[in-house]
């Protein structure tokens, strides 16, 4: 059997309130798009205050509908593992994440205790470094992460969560997660620590009032499995999840003043207000707003040759970047001047990518900036000098990261495959450019980048970005004139400069 939304393979407790477990995981893996197998290792008697009795499934019905599931389903794209009640179940289903689930996506929850009583758990511990090794996101809790690394309050004092995180990486997790949220009363906001081999930062959000809500940490979860599955990059569904969660906090689906209400849940979030600030070692966390440009850019062509911009602005192209990356180049400063000149003369935005030194010197509208030149670019001086900012990302984590800096637009890449330049990231397609252009809506102008082509046009308009951006489409064209109308008969060309 196959299914037009990827599979989800949920290995957890049935929670009999609702509000947690399986129940809780079908929800949110639904809302993401995916399709949740459950895959029941156990039973609670259990409501939104209380967990009163807890009976598991005999192993060999787990193995049963382990097997079933296997061999009835063409593709099980992503796991989301949450309680696991006894050892002879654990050692099942590692074997399975071993051999016949060794391509899926594995999120896993290592479920110790639940907030409002004992769950009896396996002995996660002693197989601990083969639980890591197959799993893409390990999602422990602050606790569980100390007990699990065998830290003290003490350690985590000296060493800091970051390293606690990279305890559990060095024994081969891909990614962890620690949430943050019991950590007391005393602290305003909870922070979630992502940890990997090639990235480190912290998602925060203010913490809200009263006990929190039911299921937050199953929510998460199985969110990030969902998301997994639907090729989202690990640090993109980390900060969709926590959005997710946060949402379901503040707008839980029942509402008591005598228990802990179960989160809600909402779809997939679609309102900036429930992401997470980003706090990345090395990376700017804010700045003064940048000046503004128009939300519609139009046509946006990037092109490496100051011919190549006469020429665009004769054809009616208003938005160009001038991408030279040879810093070397000894006619680099005549370049740049004699671009700027032919953009005044036409009234047209030229952005001009890395060297921003030599923008401000000419003149120039804006500079575009990636996201390893923002580390080390005085963003300061740009805005001070009166230039726009461009900058590039390559999915949600980097769209916030972006965001805090408050540029004058954001590019959003990239959309297909390309060869233009090597990527470190996969395509985005049109389905992920959609929700991020409808996140930044009236917030700040966005250009869609990558791989677009008049054949895949119509879709990148459909999703609502503002400006489409290409760097073959025309200087690789038999008729550039001719491509260039047809271009512009579809995006506009933004208007004259303001």
């Amino acid at each position: 059997m196959t299914s037009k939304r990827p599979l989800v393979l949920i290995a957890a407790a049935v929670d009999s309130g609702g509000g947690a477990g399986i129940t809780a995981d079908v929800l949110t893996v639904h809302d993401h798009g995916a399709w949740g197998l459950p895959l029941v290792n156990a039973v609670t008697s259990q409501s939104l205050k209380q967990v009163a009795g807890i009976e598991n499934v005999s192993s060999a019905m787990f193995s049963n509908m382990l097997n079933v599931a296997l061999s009835d389903w063409e593709k099980i794209s992503a796991v989301k593992v949450g309680l696991m009640p006894d050892k002879k179940s654990l050692e099942i289903f590692l074997d399975a994440l071993e051999t016949k689930l060794k391509d899926a996506k594995v999120v896993w929850d290592p479920v110790l205790t639940a907030t409002a009583g004992r769950l009896d758990s396996a002995d996660l511990k002693s197989c601990l470094a083969r639980i890591l090794k197959v799993t893409t996101i390990f999602t422990p809790n602050l606790p569980e992460a100390l007990e699990l690394a065998g830290w003290d309050k003490n350690k985590l004092k000296k060493e800091g969560v970051f390293e606690l995180g990279r305890v559990f990486v060095r024994m081969g997790a891909q990614n962890v997660i620690i949430k943050g949220g019991h950590l007391g009363d005393e602290v305003a906001t909870a922070d979630d620590v992502f940890v990997s081999y090639r990235l480190s930062f912290m998602m925060r959000l203010p913490k809200t009032a009263g006990d929190g809500a039911h299921g937050g940490g199953c929510a998460l979860s199985s969110a990030l499995a969902a998301l997994l599955a639907k090729d989202y990059a690990p640090e993109d569904a980390a900060v969709l999840a926590k959005a997710y969660v946060y949402h379901g906090i503040l707008e839980p689906d029942l509402q008591s003043d005598s228990f802990r209400p179960p989160v809600g849940h909402h779809g997939l979030t679609k309102n900036l207000k429930y992401f997470p600030e980003i706090f990345e070692e090395g990376f700017p966390q804010k700045s003064s707003p940048f000046p503004t440009c128009p939300m519609q850019l139009g046509l946006y062509p990037v092109v490496d040759s100051v011919e190549w911009v006469e020429s665009l602005l004769a054809m009616g192209v208003r938005t160009i970047q001038l991408r030279i990356k040879d810093k070397d180049d000894p006619k680099l400063v005549e370049k740049i001047r004699r671009s700027v000149f032919l953009s005044r003369l036409y009234k047209a935005r030229l952005f001009i990518d890395d060297h921003y030194d030599l923008a401000i010197a000419e003149g120039a509208y804006g500079v575009h900036l990636g996201m390893e030149d923002l580390r080390t670019a005085d963003l300061e001086k740009i805005r001070k000098a009166g230039l726009r900012l461009g900058v590039s990302t390559h999915g949600l984590y980097e769209m916030l990261k972006g965001l805090q800096l408050n540029p004058s637009y954001i590019a959003l890449g990239h959309i297909f495959p390309t060869k233009s330049k090597v990527m470190p990231s996969k395509p985005q397609g049109v389905e992920k450019l959609a929700h991020e252009a409808s996140l930044l809506q009236n917030v700040v102008p966005t250009v869609a980048i990558g791989g677009i082509k008049l054949h895949n046009l119509a879709d990148v308009l459909a999703s609502g970005v503002g400006s489409v951006a290409l760097i073959t489409g025309i200087t690789q064209s038999d008729d550039p004139l001719l491509t260039t109308q047809k271009w512009l008969s579809l995006c506009k060309n933004g208007g004259d400069e303001v």
